[in-house]
């Protein structure tokens, strides 16, 4: 993806700051479509999905959300926007198959995750969560567009 000058423009004016609900502001910079889904947050003007990731220090990953992709989920892009606090510094991009790869899961790995989740004391607990934390200098190792 190619940021032009007035997209660059809005995100370096935009507030990321504070905990989440981010989203829509980042789309509106952007110029997508604000649309909130499992596996992204936004519609590029051409229709691709593209999913936001905002973080100072690191990102944390539902790797069970990882096991639950299909090949096609795994092509949606990611955008990394990394800020100061309030403003966007850098941003990355990658795709969630990189990620995945990146993080060091196989197909068996994700396939051992989401059978995890089929055990009772998960279906009986809808809401366990795990996360793995994605360090900043990992993040730096996908593509820089700004």
């Amino acid at each position: 993806m190619i940021l032009t000058k007035k997209q660059i423009d809005k995100l370096r004016t935009a507030d990321l700051g504070g905990k989440g609900g981010k989203d829509a502001t980042i789309a509106e910079a952007l110029g997508h479509t604000r649309q909130s889904s499992r596996f992204y947050d936004a519609l590029t003007e051409k229709g691709e999905m593209v999913e936001y990731k905002k973080q100072q220090t690191y990102q944390y990953i539902d790797p069970y959300k990882l096991s639950q992709m299909s090949d096609e989920d795994m092509k949606i892009k990611i955008l990394f926007f990394v800020h100061d606090g309030s403003q966007v510094v850098e941003i990355y991009q990658t795709t969630y198959a990189v990620l995945t790869k990146a993080m060091g899961y196989s197909a068996v790995d994700l396939r051992a995750i989401a059978k995890l989740y089929e055990r009772k004391c998960f279906v009986e607990r809808k809401d366990t969560q795990m996360k793995a934390k994605l360090l900043l200098k990992e993040i730096r190792c996908f593509k820089k567009i700004l």
